[in-house]
């Protein structure tokens, strides 16, 4: 492994050779395309303004996948290209994280084909592959990675697609047998399975999202029956609505984030316990809370009974 590793190491120096201001500009924006902010404005930006039914799909997959990213990148605990034994002068960004597999590369290709495939056009699934390309290329280029680490990426990407497309209606169809308490209940076991290996804080991200979501998504079903489509209203007034739906929502969480974060005690033994519990609540307010202010305040409509 050392010998490949070393490899990757002088193909990182030789891009970095190129390397110039304007280019590393540009480097940092399109790697930074794949982020947590990011998943915090686009998630709940399809689930609320485009389709609701899309937006928890992309969701949990996101989620799942982030959380199979960090685990491995515990358990594996491999080297970054400017960790101590390498060369620390490639380094343009500092992470700690081990690098192996690279979640730039894992998360966009999740997201990006999974969105291409509600297109359903070749175009949509080249510009996919270009861009997951380009931020596998920037991994390299700002020396947070070595080239087996971004192909472990895509690989890891590729089988989590893979299990997101064959199972899919298939646990949607148990699902829906099961009832409201069915997803309910699955949702909390498979968080809970999710923060079982607890190496670090930041899986705790993921599990507790996913709990709040999926819980959040039920309780909407159940009680609210939010539909992301803005019924009966074209044109400019329904691009306006679906603005101040977007911006209501992004304001409640970034609110109840600052909030439940400034009541965390800093030294508690339930740190982890009460970061969890934050991200659930932000996850409820996603899937839930958030939409049934919508319904109130008529900004989306409910689902028509069938």
């Amino acid at each position: 492994m050392e010998p490949i590793l070393l490899w990757g190491l002088d193909l990182i120096r030789l891009v970095q050779s190129f390397a110039n201001p304007p280019l590393t500009f540009v480097m940092h924006i399109i790697t930074n395309l794949v982020s947590t902010p990011v998943y915090m404005i686009t998630l709940p930006l399809i689930y609320w303004c485009i389709d609701e039914k899309k937006g928890i799909r992309l969701s949990t997959a996101v989620l799942i996948s982030v959380w199979i990213n960090i685990a491995l990148k515990f358990l594996l605990n491999q080297p970054r290209p400017f960790f101590e034994g390498y060369d620390p002068s490639v380094g343009m960004i500092d992470v700690r994280l081990g690098g192996l597999p690279s979640g730039h590369a894992q998360i966009s290709l999740v997201m990006l084909f999974i969105t291409a495939s509600w297109i359903k056009r070749k175009w949509a699934y080249c510009a996919a592959a270009l861009l997951c390309l380009a931020i596998g290329f920037t991994r390299i280029y700002l020396g947070v990675h070595f080239p087996t680490d971004i192909l472990g990426g895509w690989l890891l990407g590729a089988a989590v697609l893979c299990g997101y497309f064959l199972l899919r209606s298939r646990i949607e169809t148990l699902l829906s047998q099961g009832g409201i308490r069915a997803g309910m209940i699955a949702s909390a076991a498979l968080s809970f399975l999710m923060i079982l290996y607890l190496p670090g804080e930041e899986i705790l991200m993921p599990g507790g999202t996913l709990l709040g979501a999926g819980a959040g998504y039920c309780l909407n079903l159940r009680y609210a029956g939010f539909t992301s489509t803005p019924g009966g209203r074209e044109g400019a007034a329904k691009y306006l609505i679906l603005l101040v739906r977007f911006l209501l929502g992004i304001t409640g969480l970034v609110l109840i984030l600052t909030a439940v974060g400034k009541l965390i005690p800093q030294d508690s033994g339930n740190r982890s316990l009460y970061g969890f519990a934050r991200f659930a609540i932000a996850g409820l307010w996603i899937y839930a809370g958030a939409p049934i202010i919508f319904i109130k305040l008529h900004l989306a409509d409910k689902q028509k009974e069938e």
